[in-house]
């Protein structure tokens, strides 16, 4: 059987809630599961673009229904999985990906924007397992949980520390709910979907909401979002190698198999020889960002 087949096969029916889906990753995700069959929830906190897509998937002769949805809202979490569970009885694919980045040294990030990306980031997805969860056991059949983390939750990266740390966040909560699951020997696979770089606005999200005063951040930013224009995956071809992944049953979730690997390797090194963290200067070198001044 192909791998092509194999999600076919999986995820040809049934519902399909996807948070943070009205742009980038999470867009690319409902527009491939809905072509595959799938019934699909448009949950963001845009409610006008979480319409549009849904409109669109409609239109393509898919199913999909928008909801909005703050992910920091523990109330408006629950609500959501008790209307969908109602209306559809079950919920066979729930991928958390609603996530924000931001910018900037880490003692002079705002802690008005640290709180709120961890809300979003970190309890968001909590939110939703916690809502979810036990009604996904309740109904006894198969069923898988994907929770987007991020190469930068394998290696650390500069001046994006509370994004970094929200992402290894998710994923040890997510290798902690693998373990949870297998005691209690539900019937729910879990997977931890790590991309690379997939084309969204997720830079320039960042620097329009939460700017920073600080010059190399800024820099550092605007090369992210030049390579993710210039080389990034389209989202809608990464949720296709992705989506065949988790109806394989993998809980590694690579969107590019040779870079994704090759950053979870570097991790490995690093800690198997006890190393300490990537010298920045050479990633502002790969980026063509000048090194500060009164720097070696």
């Amino acid at each position: 059987m192909s791998a092509t087949s194999v999600a076919r096969q999986r995820f040809s029916r049934g519902t399909a809630v996807i948070t943070g889906a009205a742009a980038g990753i999470g867009e690319g995700l409902a527009r491939h599961l809905a072509a595959l069959g799938m019934t699909v929830v448009v949950a963001d906190i845009d409610s006008d673009r979480a319409e549009k897509v849904a409109v669109d998937i409609v239109s393509a002769g898919g199913g999909a229904e928008p909801r909005a949805l703050d992910v920091a809202d523990p109330v408006a979490v629950d609500s959501l999985a008790a209307g969908v569970f109602d209306r559809f009885g079950s919920v066979e694919l729930l991928i958390n990906n609603a996530g924000i980045e931001t910018a900037g040294l880490l003692w002079e990030v705002d802690l008005d924007r640290w709180a709120r990306l961890m809300q979003i980031n970190v309890d968001g997805v909590f939110y939703c397992l916690r809502s979810f969860v036990p009604r996904m056991i309740a109904t006894g059949s198969p069923s898988c949980i994907a929770n987007l983390s991020s190469v930068g939750g394998l290696n650390t990266v500069a001046v994006q520390s509370p994004y970094i740390v929200s992402k290894h966040a998710v994923l040890a909560l997510t290798e902690c709910l693998y373990q949870d699951l297998s005691i209690v020997g539900a019937p729910i696979q879990v997977s931890a979907v790590i991309p690379h770089s997939i084309r969204s606005d997720i830079f320039t999200s960042a620097q329009r909401d939460a700017p920073t005063e600080n010059e190399t951040a800024n820099a550092v930013f605007a090369a992210m979002q030049r390579d993710n224009v210039e080389k990034g995956l389209d989202p809608l071809v990464a949720a296709e190698h992705m989506v065949e992944q988790i109806a394989r049953g993998e809980f590694w979730i690579h969107s590019d198999d040779e870079l994704c690997t090759a950053a979870a390797h570097r991790r490995g090194r690093q800690l198997l020889d006890l190393l300490p963290p990537a010298d920045p200067r050479d990633m502002l070198a790969r980026m063509g960002v000048p090194i500060p001044k009164g720097q070696p």
